[in-house]
């Protein structure tokens, strides 16, 4: 799709916007704090050359993105908006690593990731309303030697999958996040609309929820999927919580705990992804 602005990488510009795009960045301004956006989904899999396939196959352009010191490496899918999928696979057994112990269970969306502008400031205040995230350094290399550096926050292992982990980019985000032409997609894919998490207790996740946005967010009715959703929203992104009610959830929560279940994507046109374990609605995004 040529002819269209879309912004960089560093500032990434609001998309064609369609009534409920433009409710959804409304929503986003009123509540907005330091945490600006969905940075990304990890999408863990076995084999990443096949996955790159894969995706590649379901229309995604796919950039690989490198390496990390912790045993894995990744490619990368992303959007107009400044958010991205993130394959990633083990290079080596790595048991302590939060996300190894998904592999055995099927993988899929296991987590999801903010981004944010100072994260020093945000864990301190998420911390002060009650959920501790550990700060700790990243780093990977991508495929043409230049090393990417950045600062991540995480929860306690128990809370993963059901807390995102924060970024704040050391190196420019521009390095780390595929822009331009890399985020244009055969499929029609623009951007990332909501990620619906499965959650065993709705209201301790909703408190979770409020002490990482400081929002209250908003119960509402998932009309396609029949069950009721506590929603949040972050600059542009949606995030809804829902305990149960669907097989969906009922699926995700009995394989894997709680987290990221299904995620839908404003494209140009309305279909169903799903590759291996991973849920994809692509909804048609009005102009």
């Amino acid at each position: 799709m040529k002819g269209r602005d879309f912004g960089s990488a560093e500032h990434p510009a609001e998309l064609p916007t369609g009534t409920l795009w433009r409710e959804c960045q409304a929503a986003g301004r009123e509540e907005a704090g330091l945490l600006r956006q969905i940075d990304h989904l990890v999408v863990l899999v076995e084999d990443l050359e096949a996955a790159i396939q894969a995706y590649h196959e379901a229309g995604f352009t796919v950039v690989r993105g490198g390496e990390h010191p912790t045993g894995t490496h990744n490619a990368l899918i992303g959007f107009a908006d400044g958010s991205y999928l993130e394959l990633i696979a083990f290079r080596e057994p790595n048991p302590e690593h939060r996300w190894y112990r998904y592999l055995e269970l099927g993988g899929g969306v296991v987590d999801l990731c903010l981004l944010s502008d100072d994260l020093g400031s945000d864990v301190e205040q998420i911390g002060a309303r009650g959920v501790t995230l550990r700060i700790s350094e990243g780093s990977r290399r991508r495929p043409d030697g230049v090393t990417i550096a950045w600062k991540g926050a995480t929860p306690p292992d128990e809370l993963t999958g059901l807390v995102p982990f924060l970024i704040e980019d050391v190196t420019p985000r521009s390095e780390r996040v595929p822009h331009g032409q890399q985020a244009e997609h055969a499929n029609g894919t623009r951007g990332l609309a909501e990620v619906l998490i499965a959650v065993p207790d709705l209201s301790h996740a909703v408190e979770l929820w409020r002490a990482v946005t400081a929002t209250d967010g908003e119960l509402v009715h998932d009309a396609e999927l029949g069950i009721a959703v506590h929603r949040f929203v972050v600059g542009p992104h949606r995030i809804g919580l829902a305990a149960g009610g669907n097989p969906l959830l009922v699926e995700r929560l009995e394989r894997l705990g709680p987290g990221p279940v299904l995620s839908r994507l404003w494209a140009w046109t309305d279909a169903e992804v799903v590759l291996g374990t991973a849920h994809f609605q692509l909804r048609r995004l009005e102009v």
